[in-house]
């Protein structure tokens, strides 16, 4: 699923909150 529609909705974050989000969560997979 594509995490920005996904938060944005969700959370009905801005979309610059979404970004930092999903980087956050990307980092997380990318490194772990």
């Amino acid at each position: 699923s594509n995490c920005i529609e996904y938060l944005s909705h969700k959370y009905g974050l801005s979309f610059y909150e979404v970004i930092k989000e999903c980087s956050k969560e990307l980092i997380k997979k990318g490194f772990s």
